[in-house]
């Protein structure tokens, strides 16, 4: 069977509800918030509480918001092709649709890391409290984060994103949904790989990347799901 790859941005989860990070308009986070202050490695700890706070808030609307017929599709695809999920989104959707073995290549925000040493544990959409949360391991304070990979971060599921992604062949699918293309050059890596490749997304993320791709839908990716499996069901038996 041809192997399918799915990979996808925060536009995938919009349609559920969640404020996506670089949609034009004023809901777009870094329309809200300034990134340097809240998602910047480098300067985090200097923002400690503040960055606590972003994320806790994001946690919060997490939990009140459901998967939508995209995230479902994705587990229809994994059901009936094997198909193998990459997400840069932060969220739980995927898995709370019932998809298995999501590779989070930006982290997860139900969890938190400890720098000093590296234990992950998960809070779930709960608030954190920078006064006195604490890894649970180590009893660090400081030094716990959000298990987001921030600016300026290194992203270590980026090496397994980018070797299954040079595994695929011309009888393979790229199927990407969502994404602005701003931190995966996702025109560029259609452009470079030889598998059939599929772009959905809004129209006005996806003009630049639009010309690399081989079929090309635009729209909400929960509206026009019906039509995204027709296509890639089609493409699957051909």
């Amino acid at each position: 069977m041809r192997q399918l790859i799915l990979l996808t941005g925060s536009g995938i989860s919009a349609d559920s509800g969640l404020d996506t990070f670089r949609t034009s308009g004023e809901k777009s986070l870094w329309a809200q918030y300034d990134a340097d202050v809240v998602c910047n490695f480098d300067c985090w700890e200097e923002n400690f509480d503040l960055v606590h706070r972003f994320y806790s808030a994001r946690r919060a609307q997490l939990g009140t918001v459901y998967p939508n017929a995209a995230h479902k599709l994705a587990v229809s695809w994994q059901e009936r092709f094997g198909a193998e999920l990459i997400t840069q989104n932060v969220d739980d959707l995927f898995e709370r649709a019932g998809a298995r073995d999501v590779l989070h290549v930006h982290g997860s925000l139900t969890s938190m890391r400890c720098l000093d040493c590296e234990t992950i544990w998960d809070v779930g959409y709960q608030s954190f409290d920078p006064a006195t949360g604490c890894c649970p391991h180590c009893g660090a304070l400081r030094e716990v984060k959000p298990n987001v990979v921030f600016f300026n971060e290194r992203a270590p599921l980026y090496t397994e994103m980018w070797r299954r992604l040079a595994e695929l062949t011309e009888d393979d699918m790229l199927v990407v949904i969502g994404t602005s293309g701003t931190v995966l050059p996702v025109g560029e890596i259609a452009r470079r790989c030889p598998a059939t490749s599929v772009l959905s997304n809004l129209q006005s993320e996806s003009s630049v990347a639009d010309r690399n791709f081989d079929h090309v839908l635009h729209g909400r990716a929960a509206e026009i799901s019906p039509k995204l499996d027709a296509l890639v069901t089609r493409l699957m038996a051909s």
